[in-house]
């Protein structure tokens, strides 16, 4: 807005802007004037009064001046009276230097070929943008002219901020849609598989309306033994995006217990799905242990949700269609299904029957085989071994007969026989005469009976 080179029009606003009664000096030639009487040289010159809003202070010389504030102030009150400055304005320019504050502040600057207008959106005001505001982009920036006395700057201050040529909402979209993707959230690797028979539902989507009527009919038409637990949210506008993010991470709270959830809201506009495409709710539903199953809108609608739930549905009634099996067509095909395997396993059990029947012949004739064999062999081997017997037995019968005999010759009765006495002490056989004393009583045994005799006389033989 101010040049670094001031024509001789912008000496003039600036002139106009202040207040002053001085006279710009422009380009068209000032006309002359009849000459007038000169002054005596006695008569002192005296400059024009200046007039403004503010009086100026005297130095001690007696020179008049303002002070730094007084100019300043000048300055903010000039913007606050200007028919454009002091009102709301509508700024087109391409943002630079834009720099986030720890505090939720944004300050930037817009620039266009010709000059640059330092700018500021505060944190309240951005935390409700829906985009990210960056280098580069071309904006329409509506706010106030602000005057800053201490530093000695003027700075649009921002309230509304929408991008140039697409909608600020979409611009989010994908922003939001270009970031995750980075991060690898809609990878098909972290989807999880959906459970085919469910036992206990949650559904996150408002608590009236016919999208909620129109998922319980159908999961009570399909599937009645599954059970459903609603958590009712705000499914557009302010605050709806946290909402469906704090009831997508309540309903994964284990004392649910529940197998699969279902997220998603009736067609509409935009604007009005948008808040399935915010990140609080991507996030939730990118960090459920519990399957999310989405159907936001209607055929044409695509949010980030979508994108990334483990299953997408065009509505949310096909979420609910595809969420729970159909109970009855189960029961139907589990039914035939039965006749087909009955009459299967019949025919299989005849034919099974045949086969042992065939098998268990077979085994029988491989057995009385098997006996005649036996049998054969066993008749065999008598036959050999009573051959083998005749043969071998007669010598050593012969020698057994002859050993009895040497037996019998040697054995003491024998030799009792042959006239030989034996003779016991206490029915001991004595076998030396150191084993007899005289006048001692001793047995004579003899092959026919024993007498009983003393010692009279003990006589040994000589060497």
């Amino acid at each position: 807005m101010v040049s670094d080179n001031p024509s001789s029009s912008d000496a003039m606003a600036q002139t106009s802007l202040f207040g002053g009664v001085g006279k710009a000096v422009g380009k068209t030639p000032a006309k002359k004037k009849a000459p007038t009487k000169q002054p005596s040289d006695k008569s002192p010159k005296k400059a024009a009064p200046i007039t403004s809003p503010i009086a100026p202070s005297q130095s001690e010389d007696g020179r008049h001046y303002w002070s730094v504030s007084d100019i300043t102030g000048e300055i903010k009150r000039s913007f606050s009276q200007h028919p454009v400055l002091g009102q709301k304005v509508t700024v087109r320019g391409e943002l630079s230097n834009v720099n986030p504050s720890s505090r939720g502040h944004v300050y930037c600057s817009l620039k266009d070929d010709g000059a640059t207008l330092r700018s500021v959106m505060w944190a309240s005001r951005a935390a409700r943008l829906p985009f990210t505001p960056e280098d580069g982009m071309e904006v329409f920036a509506t706010g106030s002219i602000d005057v800053y006395a201490p530093g000695g700057s003027y700075s649009l201050v921002i309230e509304r901020l929408e991008p140039v040529g697409v909608g600020a909402l979409q611009l989010a979209y994908e922003q939001l849609k270009a970031k995750l993707t980075d991060e690898g959230v809609f990878e098909a690797g972290h989807k999880q598989p959906v459970p085919v028979f469910p036992q206990r539902i949650g559904v996150v989507t408002a608590k009236t309306g016919a999208v909620i009527h129109d998922m319980l009919r159908v999961i009570r038409r399909k599937c009645p033994q599954v059970s459903v637990l609603l958590a009712p949210v705000t499914v557009q506008g302010q605050g709806a995006a946290v909402s469906i993010a704090a009831a997508i991470k309540e309903l994964n709270n284990p004392v649910y217990a529940l197998d699969t959830l279902i997220v998603g809201r009736g067609g509409g506009s935009f604007e009005d799905l948008f808040c399935f495409s915010e990140e609080p709710v991507v996030r939730a539903i990118f960090e459920s242990t519990v399957p999310v199953i989405a159907g936001v809108g209607h055929e044409p609608d695509y949010s980030l949700a979508d994108a990334v739930a483990d299953m997408t549905c065009s509505t949310p009634t096909a979420a609910a269609e595809a969420a729970v099996p159909d109970m009855g067509a189960i029961e139907d095909y589990v039914a035939a299904s039965a006749q087909v395997l009955g009459r299967g396993l019949g025919a299989a059990l005849t034919t099974a029957e045949q086969q042992l029947d065939r098998a268990t012949e077979r085994m029988v004739q491989a057995v009385l085989r098997h006996r005649q064999q036996a049998e054969f062999a066993l008749k065999t081997a008598k036959t050999s071994l009573a051959s083998a017997a005749t043969q071998l037995l007669p010598p050593y019968q012969q020698r057994l007969a002859h050993l009895k005999e040497s037996l019998v010759a040697l054995s003491p009765q024998a030799t009792l026989q042959r006239g030989f006495w034996m003779l016991q002490v206490a029915e001991k056989p004595v076998t030396t005469l150191d084993n007899l004393t005289e006048g001692q009583a001793v047995q004579l045994t003899t092959h026919n009976g024993q007498a009983t005799a003393t010692i009279t006389t003990i006589t040994p033989l000589s060497p």
